[in-house]
């Protein structure tokens, strides 16, 4: 309970370590010449977009409310909904950081399944862990439908690092996180922890198919528990859209976010569901020259308006 109450400490304390909010930010981003905007699709009804917030932040949020303002300014008509794990932002922010995410992704599921504005399929946009939250979605929801799924800065491979301290000679900080890196597969960390349930050490493989209570399912890494039905709901999807922020220091390492380790791809990418998806040209990679969730709103317009536009 110790080891709980430090991690809890560490990653609530806004001023010591990095979050997963969204910035309004003045720097051009970046994409692969391949990525040239493309004709939208044309639906008979007016479309539907999930938001899922990221680690630190909450639904209610005023990142949160820019992004579904942006979408409703473009699409009028679009119906957004931001997934939510508490009515209060205040609570919703700390199952961000505290719970189970396996939990918390059945209660998206559910929640979801029971909107009648999204019985037909939708678009889901995920910032940080939302979109890794999204991806779970995708695998273990059978009673809802993704199309697409845009993804910003998220751990699709995992974390090596808890958040950078803000500063550089903060030593208390450093050796804290120290001590909580060691005490990442204890069982209540991994059941009660949110980041600690995406941590991914190749150095560690063992210890993560043993002990990963959530990234190790998701990816399809543990032979035991292989799941080909998990592996064909995400191979359904039309278009996976990968964002990398260049700067980043929260999500370590900022690969993470293209499904890449340091070095190289994963040899898993087949047991997720990624090589036919890359095989049939449905996934989009995009980066953000700057530090985690700082975009212009103008980027966000442009991969709204080209994915989700509808007639646009």
């Amino acid at each position: 309970m110790q080891i709980l109450q430090q991690l809890v400490l560490a990653l609530s304390s806004t001023s010591e370590m990095s979050s997963s909010r969204l910035f309004a930010d003045d720097n051009a981003f970046s994409s692969p010449a391949d990525s040239t905007w493309g004709p939208p699709v044309n639906y008979s009804r007016p479309p539907a977009i999930v938001l899922w917030h990221g680690l630190g932040d909450n639904y209610n949020s005023s990142g949160m409310l820019r992004m579904a303002e942006i979408i409703n300014q473009i699409m009028p008509t679009v119906f957004v909904h931001s997934v939510y794990l508490e009515e209060k932002p205040l609570d919703d922010e700390k199952r961000s950081l505290l719970g189970d995410a396996n939990i918390e992704v059945d209660i998206a599921c559910k929640q979801l399944a029971q909107i009648p504005e999204l019985a037909e399929g939708f678009g889901a946009i995920g910032f940080s862990q939302g979109g890794l939250f999204l991806r779970a979605l995708i695998e273990r929801c059978p009673n809802v439908t993704v199309t697409k799924l845009v993804t910003f800065g998220s751990p699709h491979m995992g974390v090596l690092e808890l958040p950078l301290c803000a500063r550089d000679d903060d030593w208390i900080c450093k050796k804290r996180n120290a001590l909580l890196k060691k005490q990442v597969w204890n069982s209540s960390v991994q059941k009660s922890v949110i980041p600690a349930q995406y941590f991914r050490d190749t150095l560690q493989y063992s210890n993560y198919l043993e002990h990963s209570n959530f990234l190790c399912d998701v990816n399809n890494e543990n032979p035991a528990t292989f799941s080909a039905d998990a592996k064909k709901r995400f191979e359904r999807l039309e278009k996976l859209v990968l964002i990398k922020f260049d700067q980043d220091t929260t999500l370590v390492p900022k690969e993470s976010a293209f499904f890449q380790e340091l070095s190289s791809l994963t040899g898993q990418l087949d047991l997720m569901g990624l090589q036919k998806l890359h095989k049939d040209n449905k996934i989009d990679f995009y980066s953000v020259n700057d530090q985690h969730m700082h975009f212009l709103d103008q980027f966000f317009v442009e991969i709204v308006g080209k994915y989700f536009g509808f007639g646009l």
